[in-house]
């Protein structure tokens, strides 16, 4: 008897450790909020778990005021969900927020973008010959400059390219020059004393004032007119730090040919800049994409709504790219996996793609077809981000919910 009483024992606490693992284990990959919309239905209701519907979300607003809330109020702060585990054990409380179907235009057309930073971005700092001291230094690290900051300003004159930065240099004759610059959203001053070296006065920095390349526009807004794109941030090549946006134009771009995936080495989509006016001005580089408004109409599809991040699911799905110089057309892909982690916003979505004859032209996922916009159930799920370079055809996506929540929030 006491064996058995032992053995149950053990199976309880084992149990108990398992269940307790798998709630927190739930409790950091699940979302901190959900979506209601004004239509009724509800964005979240059930997860799948091992196949098997076991977690669920109770909405339980405070003072039980549900129906007077929901009904009369545009949005809602103060109502909050409780997943639980087999309708019983809580997991964490979530935040329940009530929004208005979201509407877009999703494109899947090819862009190219050019790129001026804001200021002068810093990619290297270098030992040269001081031929005042006769010995090598650095003048940027030794004032604490360091690869990915910004300059700002040279003694208080605005840096708009590396050769502003250049001719502030030369004009100190080896004076010390104060350098407004900025890391990542903080700014900070140094005091940076010139080298002078092959006769001429150096940083001993490499820097960079603008970028291009093409990408994939995602969607636009009807009623606004701005765009989202890309899924993710264009960075520096050797930093990989976010360019700060001065200003960008977003252009037609005729597609040269395709250099196909395969496992190992990634593929692109090579072509070159229209000589057409402008299509659109970006004014924000984050990391979930690039983002500015059209000036000239684009070509997309019916208009269709921002599915939340909880009514995506594993399975079929399309993606909306421009591979040749016919229009953008869907190809059917597979959602494999899901993360609704916060801290890794562009890669929601792990993706496969299945249609033979994109797999055909291109290998799978290349460069160039960053942005294309993922559509499921006659939603915008999200956008492609990322190719696996291990296996062509396998990918990442960002939620289109993230994308269009930083639509209106303009760089300053």
């Amino acid at each position: 008897m006491k064996r058995a009483v032992k053995c149950i024992s053990l199976i309880l606490a084992l149990a108990s450790a398992v269940i307790l693992a798998l709630c927190a284990y739930l409790g950091r990959i699940l979302p901190d909020s959900i979506t209601l919309y004004e239509s009724g239905d509800t964005a979240f209701k059930e997860y799948s778990l091992f196949d098997i519907n076991t977690v669920n979300v109770n909405i339980s607003p405070k003072e039980q005021q549900a129906a007077y809330i929901f009904e009369n109020s545009a949005s809602v702060s103060d109502v909050s969900g409780q997943i639980t585990l087999f309708h019983i054990i809580p997991i964490k409380t979530v935040t329940v927020e009530k929004e208005q179907r979201r509407i877009v235009v999703p494109c899947g057309s090819l862009f190219g973008v050019k790129l001026h930073t804001k200021g002068a971005a810093v990619i290297k700092c270098c030992n040269i010959l001081d031929e005042r001291l006769g010995k090598m230094r650095n003048p940027a690290a030794e004032c604490g400059l360091r690869p990915g900051d910004t300059i700002c300003a040279v003694n208080g004159s605005e840096i708009k390219s590396y050769r502003d930065a250049e001719r502030l240099t030369e004009e100190s004759s080896g004076e010390a020059l104060t350098l407004s610059c900025m890391r990542g959203d903080k700014a900070f001053t140094a005091e940076i004393t010139p080298a002078l070296s092959e006769n001429k006065y150096r940083l001993g920095l490499w820097i960079r004032d603008s970028a291009a390349g093409l990408g994939t526009m995602t969607f636009y807004e009807p009623d606004s007119g701005r765009f989202a794109s890309l899924g993710h941030g264009i960075c520096d090549e050797e930093t990989g730090g976010l360019l700060p946006i001065d200003k960008a134009e977003i252009t037609a771009v005729e597609i040269a040919g395709i250099t196909k995936g395969t496992d190992g080495s990634a593929g692109s989509i090579n072509g070159y800049f229209s000589d057409l006016p402008p299509i659109g001005l970006a004014d924000k580089n984050s990391g979930n994409g690039l983002f500015g408004e059209l000036v000239r109409p684009i070509e997309g599809i019916d208009p269709v709504a921002v599915a939340a991040a909880h009514e995506i699911t594993k399975g079929r799905a399309q993606i909306l790219c421009t591979i040749d110089k016919g229009k953008a057309e869907l190809y059917d892909i597979e959602i494999t996996a899901i993360d609704y982690d916060e801290r890794n916003k562009t890669k929601n979505l792990e993706i496969m793609v299945c249609d033979e004859r994109l797999k055909d032209k291109t290998g799978g996922i290349i460069q160039g077809m960053s942005g294309s916009p993922i559509l499921q159930n006659g939603k915008l799920a999200g956008a492609v981000t990322h190719v696996l370079i291990t296996n062509s055809v396998k990918g990442y996506g960002i939620f289109a919910q993230n994308m269009f929540d930083e639509l209106d929030k303009r760089s300053i």
